[in-house]
């Protein structure tokens, strides 16, 4: 059985002199540089965003050159199974991305270019060691690589390869590996492949599934983290579609449903222009039916997107005041917020649900299922850091429903339209309503009832909220209870 080769492995200073590797006495006498074929430059060349949306995603987009031949690169291994962990394909005369690569990216990139951001350059040369008779004894290759960003050099690096041939003595690979040593060489088992070098100039930001510390992370990192992992989510359902896994939109436009909540939820404390742009194409979006592609869903969709990364990369909090500091004078924990934020809103709930009766104004029980869908976003959105919240939110999840089903689903006419009807007309939308209105009364008489007999179970899983509306009494408004929170 024929012996394997042995390679060496040698990690050079850049600008050291190439060491002497002749020695007369164990029968290497010279040195010859390798013609034009072994002795070739490749570049592997880095595309992204400006912005690098692809990198700070994790996703390599590169095209590698070496000699005649070329090919392009996608490497996602974060992103499989919804992209593939390493692709190449040849790389056409056009140099134009292949169709089946820029779909794949285009929930990455959206509607921003691609061009070269980062690159590679490989400048190799190959030696043979040759005996007295010119038998080659075995080679040296010797790649210096330059790593340039914005057309500046931010890295080099030299590799060194020492590899003995079959009738090479011990003695002579001794002198090699010893002369490579002194030369300022460490030995290596292996060098980066390729495509790790291209990712060590990628910035990709990391998101873990489950925040480490989440009961003592900051508001701004906990949205940063939110606001990355629900834009994972989204781009993970447009890749399903794009892939042909589902037939449509409709999984996209769910996640965009819940990424509208989770808005909602965080809403306080964001800025207040990014909220009600992203809320308002959200609430468009909502009104749209599934389409084939993503790309169907127009430019609502990719603002959306773009609003969201935004938001992942550096969220706009709004601005804080002394009384939103710790007792410290540091900023509260994400939790510490947003568990406040929910004892408000309980709070206001429980107050509302208390003065009902079944001759209420519909607006006081639109207003009563506002809040309870408000309570449920700040739960959803702050799911991660708020702790074990499944039964209170499953109780508040019961109440949304019920305050839903006690909803008059006729609208009451209002003053403007009274005024441009006949009396007739009016009769009529006056007898509709009420229709409706007998529909809903037994449903909201059951609820009153519920209410009253499961209001002290539902306040015990909120002991700050109760403690709350034991102190306000009776007059507070629901402004008030939330500058008492």
């Amino acid at each position: 059985m024929a012996k394997r080769a042995r390679s060496y492995r040698f990690e050079m200073p850049y600008q050291v002199d190439a060491p002497v590797l002749t020695d007369e006495t164990v029968g290497i006498d010279r040195v010859l540089l390798r013609g034009q074929h072994d002795c070739r430059t490749a570049t592997q060349t880095l595309l992204d965003t400006p912005d690098e949306r692809l990198g700070w995603a994790g996703v390599l987009l590169a095209h590698q050159v070496a000699g005649e031949t070329g090919h392009w690169l996608l490497r996602a291994p974060s992103w499989e199974p919804w992209l593939p962990a390493e692709r190449i394909e040849p790389l056409d005369e056009d140099d134009e991305v292949p169709d089946d690569i820029a779909e794949l990216l285009r929930p990455f990139r959206r509607r921003a270019a691609l061009g070269p951001v980062a690159g590679i350059t490989v400048e190799q040369a190959a030696y043979g060691l040759l005996d007295a008779d010119g038998e080659e004894l075995g080679q040296v290759i010797d790649d210096r690589i330059t790593a340039r960003r914005g057309g500046l050099a931010i890295a080099r690096n030299r590799e060194v390869t020492f590899e003995p041939g079959p009738v090479m003595t011990a003695a002579q690979r001794t002198l090699v590996v010893q002369r490579l040593t002194e030369a300022g060489g460490a030995r290596v088992p292996a060098f980066p492949e390729p495509a790790d070098r291209l990712a060590g100039l990628m910035r990709p930001q990391d998101v873990p599934d489950e925040l480490p510390e989440p009961g003592s992370i900051s508001l701004e990192d906990f949205l940063a983290w939110l606001f990355a992992t629900r834009l994972r989510r989204v781009i993970r359902a447009d890749l399903r579609v794009r892939a042909g896994q589902v037939a449509d939109t409709t999984i996209v436009l769910a996640e965009l449903g819940e990424l509208a909540d989770v808005i909602r939820g965080v809403e306080p404390h964001v800025d207040v222009t990014w909220a009600r742009e992203i809320g308002w194409r959200l609430d468009r979006l909502a009104r749209l039916s599934a389409e084939p592609r993503p790309d169907a869903l127009g430019d609502l969709y990719y603002d959306v997107l773009d609003a969201l990364a935004t938001g992942a990369r550096a969220p706009r909090l709004r601005t804080t005041t002394p009384d939103d500091e710790g007792r410290d004078g540091s900023a509260p924990s994400a939790r510490d917020v947003l568990r406040a934020d929910a004892v408000v809103q309980v709070t206001r709930l429980a107050r509302a649900l208390d003065a009902l009766t079944e001759s209420s104004p519909e607006a006081e029980w639109i207003a009563a299922k506002g809040l309870a869908d408000q309570l449920v976003c700040v739960l959803s959105a702050g799911e991660a850091v708020l702790g074990k919240m499944n039964r209170r939110a499953r109780k508040t999840g019961r109440l949304v429903r019920s305050l839903e089903a006690s909803l008059n689903q006729v609208a009451q006419p209002d003053d403007q339209d009274l005024a441009s009807w006949t009396p007739q007309e009016a009769y009529e939308a006056g007898r509709t309503y009420q229709r409706g209105l007998d529909e809903v009364i037994g449903e909201r008489a059951r609820l009153i009832q519920v209410w009253a007999g499961s209001r002290s179970a539902f306040l015990e899983t909120w002991p700050e909220a109760q403690e709350r509306i034991l102190a306000v009494g009776p007059g507070t408004t629901d402004a008030q209870v939330g500058e008492d929170a």
